[in-house]
């Protein structure tokens, strides 16, 4: 194991190496491909390391942007994520049974309702950030100095990126 990730090293620095060089076909491809590894990797495994119930994926993108977004609305989340309304108030109940999301009538209009994480939600995201955290700086850990560095300048571009959905 210790040999695979070694070579799995050598081989993500090469890329890095040859994406700095402009050596890579398609740098948008490459980024997106990283990203994509990443993301899909992450998703599960701080629900998993911190023990807790894995949430279906619809659930936790509602969840995902009521935290990007406290005080929104079905509506809002709908046209966010790009979903039915429908499809979100079936989440967002869900996530109210689950002890996960809280609505309060909206005080200018109350026909309206907006949606926040509840107590409990925000727990477990902060340990689902702390085992992110932890498994992060294990990984930062075995890394060289430069590497740590070029993904610490990377973040906020990263970021940006993340900003994409939004741009749509």
């Amino acid at each position: 194991m210790v040999a695979r990730m070694a070579a799995e090293r050598q081989s993500d620095t090469r890329r890095a190496a040859d994406a700095r060089r402009g050596a890579t076909a398609d740098p948008a491809r490459e980024v997106a491909d990283s990203i994509r590894t990443v993301v899909w990797a992450l998703r599960r495994y701080g629900e998993r390391q911190a023990g807790l119930t894995a949430l279906p994926n619809s659930e936790l993108e509602v969840l995902r942007t009521v935290a990007e977004r406290p005080e929104c609305t079905v509506s809002e989340i709908a046209r966010l994520l790009g979903l039915q309304t429908s499809n979100v108030s079936t989440s967002v109940r869900h996530l109210m049974a689950k002890g996960l999301l809280e609505r309060t009538v909206d005080p200018a209009d109350r026909r309206s309702a907006r949606l926040a994480m509840t107590a409990e939600a925000r727990r477990h995201a902060g340990m689902i950030d702390d085992v992110w955290s932890r498994a992060i700086g294990d990984q930062l850990s075995q890394m060289t100095a430069d590497e740590v560095r070029t993904l610490v300048d990377a973040a906020p571009l990263l970021r940006r990126i993340a900003r994409l959905p939004e741009q749509s």
